[in-house]
């Protein structure tokens, strides 16, 4: 069982977990204008991948963003499309957390990698609370 880790927009950072699900670590990003679901397919069975956890973009305040229906109609085609379980979890301020990782990451260089980043820390973040409660 492993996990994949969806950071949404317009340039979607992946990331998938080790096989004991303990880390997160970048893959790639994907642009929305591709055919996403053929990309995803590639990944999912080259990894085996069981479960999607993607970030929510709610408000500072918790209530659902414009973004967030954007994250769950996408969930749901995930689950069309693959099976798995999706699991949607909070990402207010993963961009900011991912900003400070890569201080001395700069101009084009940080553009590419920040939302896989971001996607890393979405997936860390799920993967710690799972591992605290077992």
């Amino acid at each position: 069982m492993r996990y994949l880790g969806i950071d949404y927009g317009l340039h979607m950072g992946i990331s998938i977990s080790d096989e004991k699900n303990t880390f997160a670590y970048p893959v790639c990003i994907l642009n929305k204008k591709e055919n996403i679901i053929e990309e995803l397919k590639k990944i999912i069975d080259e990894y085996k991948i069981t479960h999607i956890v993607m970030g929510n973009p709610l408000n500072l305040n918790g209530s659902l963003s414009d973004k967030s229906q954007e994250v769950l109609n996408f969930a749901e085609i995930l689950k069309k499309n693959f099976g798995c379980e999706i699991i949607l979890i909070d990402e207010r301020l993963t961009t900011v957390e991912a900003n400070k990782m890569l201080v001395n990451t700069k101009g084009k260089k940080r553009k590419k990698v920040i939302d896989a980043v971001s996607a890393t820390i979405i997936l860390d973040s799920y993967l710690d609370k799972i591992n605290k409660s077992s």
